[in-house]
This record gives structure tokens, C-alpha cells and sequence, in this order.
């Protein structure tokens, strides 16, 4: 049975935030990352995410291409990776947050690969997980169907990042239920 570090979902999506692809373009590139699907599978699962406006479809004769929708939500990897992008002033920094952020969230170590998840590519900044702390992580991911490599060690933040983790968790907030017109604009100084 096929079981990637990441749900096909995520994989299809990693494919086309690139570039633009046909079908088969989309199959070859799934082939190369070790995923065997018929093309007809493939098609429905693309014609799918598009009627779910994850993708957007469009007709170039002979082929359709598919793409990534504006509408489309983000997953938490994604809001958490752009918040702390926003905050962070170095990839370590970046990644310490990210991994921070994700470490309160799910009260757990967390591994390289969903830093990797949040667009991170620094380096997290932390002590390593404990045997007891990893084989607990990795029961969860397993549990969710994830792949996790015996390689990948999660790490444990042990910095005081609350003051940026209630801002990352705020930015998550707003963007994911929508509510910036309701944000105050300016903040007003006195002389």
C-alpha cells in the first residue's frame, strides 16, 4: 500500500504550486516522487479537487490543465509557515517559530519534515527528542497515515517564544476564518 510522508492531496498541490500541468505532467511528476496511479484514477482525483475549487481546471486542446485555485484554504502547515515568515528575520528563526508554534499546538516534539511542511528550510534551534518524546511523536503521525523516516529526530524548542507564538496563533486566526475587515487599521499616536 502506498504511504507517503504526505497525503496525495498535499502532494498534488506540492506539483502544481510550481507550475501549471496537464494530466499526464501531473502523473510523471507523481511517478517520479515513487507514486504509481493510473491516469484515470489520476484524472478523477484532479476533476474532484477542482469541482472542490482546490484546483482550477482549464481546456488548452488536446489536454486539460490544472492548476492551483486562489479560493483554496490552507492547511495549518502553510498559515504557520507564512506567519512566521512575516515575524521571523533569519530561517533559524523562522523554523525555531515554526517549530515552536507546532510543539505548543500539538503538545508534542516535532519533526524536521513538518517544519518542512510550514515552507521552512532553516535550522531549528532546540534539543533533540528523547527516545520516549520521538516514539510518542511518531505514533501519532503513523496513526495519521504519515511516513516518518527513522532518520528524522523531532526536536524540542526549549526557548520562551510565547510572545511570538500568540502573534503566529493570531495570524492563523484571522486568515483562516476571514475576519480582517474587522481588524483596526492604524494605530493612532499623540503628540
Amino acid at each position: 500500500m502506498f504511504s507517503p510522508e504526505k497525503d496525495m492531496k498535499e502532494l498534488v498541490l506540492e506539483i502544481l504550486k510550481k507550475d501549471p500541468m496537464s494530466i499526464s505532467g501531473v502523473c510523471r511528476e507523481l511517478a517520479a516522487k515513487g507514486v504509481k496511479l493510473h491516469r484515470l484514477e489520476l484524472t478523477g482525483y484532479l476533476k474532484a479537487l477542482a469541482d472542490m475549487n482546490v484546483l482550477r481546471e482549464k481546456d488548452i486542446k488536446p489536454a486539460k490543465v490544472f492548476s492551483l485555485s486562489a479560493a483554496r484554504e490552507k492547511n495549518l502547515y502553510e498559515l504557520v509557515g507564512e506567519s512566521c515568515s512575516k515575524i521571523g528575520k533569519t530561517p533559524d528563526e523562522r523554523a525555531t517559530l515554526a517549530a515552536y508554534t507546532l510543539q505548543k499546538l500539538f503538545r508534542r516534539a516535532v519533526f524536521d519534515m513538518e517544519v518542512r511542511r510550514c515552507g521552512m528550510d532553516g535550522a531549528v534551534e532546540g534539543r533533540k527528542a528523547t527516545t520516549e518524546e520521538r516514539s510518542e511523536a511518531k505514533a501519532i503521525l503513523v496513526r495519521l497515515s504519515y511516513k516518518v523516516p527513522n532518520s528524522d529526530v523531532p526536536t524540542v524548542v526549549e526557548k520562551d517564544l510565547d510572545e511570538q507564538f500568540l502573534q503566529v496563533l493570531a495570524d492563523v486566526v484571522v486568515e483562516r476564518f476571514g475576519v480582517r475587515p474587522y481588524l483596526k487599521e492604524t494605530t493612532q499616536l499623540r503628540l
